[in-house]
């Protein structure tokens, strides 16, 4: 079949019923009041199940073939038109599947968790916003374009994080990720502007054919890096998202596994031919601090959902260091494996803290469900819930035969070549993969033992069961699609055929690296067995994030807020001051110059019109017609001129 005649008309239809269906979704659940919110815990799961079906054709259809591009004129400015369109390559339609599937999983477990929430149609109306907008990054051919969706991915995920709206912490954990996001997405913003004065164009197609490198290339790449390290929460910009836990669980599965942290990292594998090596460099640089601070974070944190944030940061900074170190696919390759077993990973956490909320309820029993101290030995009465957990954990931490050690492979191959044979930076960055690796799996043994090891703490007296079997269903999706499977037949090589998809031949056969990786897990297995099964780390510095927050206030915060009461003092003793002394000065003359105008102008005015009367009615008198006033007038004027000649 010649490759002109795939995109058929069926084709666009499935492509508009995919990004279409969730924003019917939201506009469904915006229109049905709560007295009917059973009607959109059933409409919204279905619509996300067609357009993930859709998705799922698409992307059958477009994997390795010429990719499907359409555009149609968006505005005109000044005489410039700029063009709307869709541009779907084999990264676009990787990322179409997974945020559908994903985004239908979170759907259907929601209709669990969520149940007798008082704003469930709000919740749902969100979600499928949430899903339109990142659908809209993924398939946007410029990118102004993806940075109107960007900025409504941003929005969404606010209305999501602070979805319980009476709860102070989840409203203050919103104001934040609003606000950092808003940070890096200024910079973004910048980037754009720098991008369109050089080259006078959006588009990505356009972009990518301009292959000679030039200067101002490293700014403007950093800039919309910027936006990146908001969005994907990096370094310095990543304590907003472990904040984020205090919204539902099934919103920060679905934030932190496919959509709106990994819109950054999409971003970066799309826009991957404007970085020079110097931006590619800083990339790398960011990322794996990112990584480390995060994962040693992450191993002293109680709260069962700040320990998967952490660890989403951390993943996140690896994948970000590998597009630094040149490997697209090996970034998207993770990002791919990471969305399946984060998202388990979060609906396992949520499966937790479901079925002990309802256990409190019916005991009246009162202790936090998410702090891991408060639990342990859950495997005997949720062994479900255990053994996905130990499969997407297994993921995560790279083990063997599951889908995590096949992308973190990819990642440390790609940066054992990248690093050079001569010693230099690069090396630090390496051996800081090695080591985020090593942690990764220290925090995820720490987490599954304190949770379902041992015996039980505050849970032993609950009625603790399962929860319903349309929250049981995503998570054994998800957990399947775990393992190594899904990305390789070979369970100890990542050129597999999605590798070989994202980028094809550009994978490098090291096979002592996986080797080295394999046996890497393994020890870092054996020391938290014997480590965690005793103790537990306390480090302040650590469960503080490195006092990042703290810093901010300090540098940021403090100052800021002294300038502002500095400014407020002036607008109100000075500028006020002089305003109001302005007024009384006004008023002052206006009461003046009308105490002038009676007094002395009109005064003045009627004095002489009084004078004026007098001297008529004087005059007048002579010519009044009685002859006794004639008479005495004389006669007076007679006695004036008498005295008048005497002296």
């Amino acid at each position: 079949m010649a490759e002109t005649t795939l995109y058929t008309s069926f084709f666009e239809t499935c492509l508009l019923l995919a990004v279409a269906l969730p924003l019917l979704s939201f506009f469904t659940a915006s229109v049905i009041s709560e007295r009917y919110s059973w009607a959109v815990t059933f409409t919204a799961p279905l619509l996300l199940l067609v357009s993930a079906i859709c998705s799922i054709y698409i992307f059958l259809t477009v994997w390795n073939h010429t990719p499907y591009t359409t555009q149609w004129t968006w505005f005109s400015i000044a005489g410039t038109t700029i063009s709307a369109g869709v541009y779907v390559n084999n990264i676009a339609a990787v990322m179409l599947f997974v945020v559908t599937l994903i985004s239908f999983l979170v759907h259907l477990y929601s209709t669990g968790y969520m149940a007798g929430d008082e704003g469930i149609t709000r919740y749902f109306g969100m979600l499928g916003l949430f899903t339109f907008a990142m659908l809209g990054i993924v398939l946007a051919n410029n990118l102004l374009l993806v940075f109107v969706f960007w900025e409504l991915v941003g929005f969404s995920s606010y209305m999501l994080i602070g979805h319980w709206k009476d709860k102070p912490e989840a409203a203050a954990a919103a104001k934040k990720a609003f606000i950092f996001n808003r940070i890096g997405d200024a910079g973004f913003l910048v980037g754009l502007m720098l991008l369109w004065t050089n080259t006078g164009t959006f588009e990505l197609v356009q972009l990518a054919t301009k292959t000679e490198l030039f200067s101002w290339q490293t700014t403007a790449s950093l800039c919309l890096f910027c936006g990146v390290m908001g969005k994907s929460a990096q370094f310095p910009l990543l304590t907003w998202l472990p904040d984020a836990m205090e919204g539902p669980t099934p919103v920060s599965a679905l934030i932190h596994a496919a959509t709106m942290v990994a819109a950054g990292v999409f971003l970066l594998a799309r826009i991957d031919f404007l970085f020079t090596p110097t931006a590619s460099d800083v990339i790398a640089g960011i990322g794996i601090i990112t990584a480390l601070i995060a994962a040693l974070s992450a191993i002293v944190q109680a709260d069962i959902k700040k320990i998967l944030a952490y660890s989403t940061i951390s993943q996140l900074g690896l994948m970000v260091a590998a597009i630094g170190a040149g490997s697209t696919a090996a970034a998207m390759l993770h990002l791919f494996t990471h969305a399946f077993f984060k998202a388990c990973l979060f609906l396992c956490a949520g499966n937790i803290i479901h079925v002990l909320h309802q256990a409190q309820q019916q005991t009246h029993a009162h202790f936090n469900v998410q702090d891991i101290r408060n639990l342990g030995g859950l495997r005997k009465k949720l062994p479900f819930t255990y053994i996905a957990f130990i499969v997407s954990g297994s993921a995560l931490a790279g083990i063997p035969f599951f889908s995590g050690f096949v992308s973190k492979d990819a990642i440390l191959t790609t940066m054992s070549v990248w690093k050079g044979a001569d010693f230099s930076w690069r090396w630090i960055v390496f051996i800081g993969a090695f080591v985020v690796s090593f942690i990764t799996v220290i925090y995820t043994f720490r987490m599954i033992w304190a949770i379902f090891m041992g015996e039980e703490r505050e849970t032993v007296a609950l009625p603790v069961i399962e929860p319903p079997v349309f929250m049981r269903a995503p998570v054994a999706i998800l957990a399947a699609c775990s393992i190594w499977l899904v990305v390789s037949f070979n369970p100890l090589a990542y050129q597999g055929w999605l590798f070989n998809g994202l980028h094809p031949g550009k994978y490098f056969h090291i096979g002592i690296i996986s080797i080295v990786s394999a046996l890497w897990v393994l020890l870092a297995v054996a020391v938290s067995w014997f480590v965690f099964r005793q103790r537990s780390l306390n480090s302040s510095l650590l469960l503080h994030a490195f006092y990042l927050d703290s810093i901010y206030s300090y540098i940021i915060g403090k100052p800021s807020l002294k300038l502002a009461a500095f400014a407020e003092y002036v607008d109100r003793k000075w500028i006020d001051g002089f305003i109001h002394a302005s007024a009384y000065a006004q008023v002052t003359t206006a009461h003046f110059i009308g105490w002038f105008d009676r007094a002395v102008v009109d005064g003045a005015v009627n004095g002489i019109a009084g004078l004026s009367r007098s001297i008529g009615n004087f005059t007048r008198s002579f010519q009044g017609g009685k002859i006794q006033l004639y008479v005495l007038w004389a006669a007076l004027a007679i006695i004036i001129f008498l005295i008048w000649t005497l002296f």
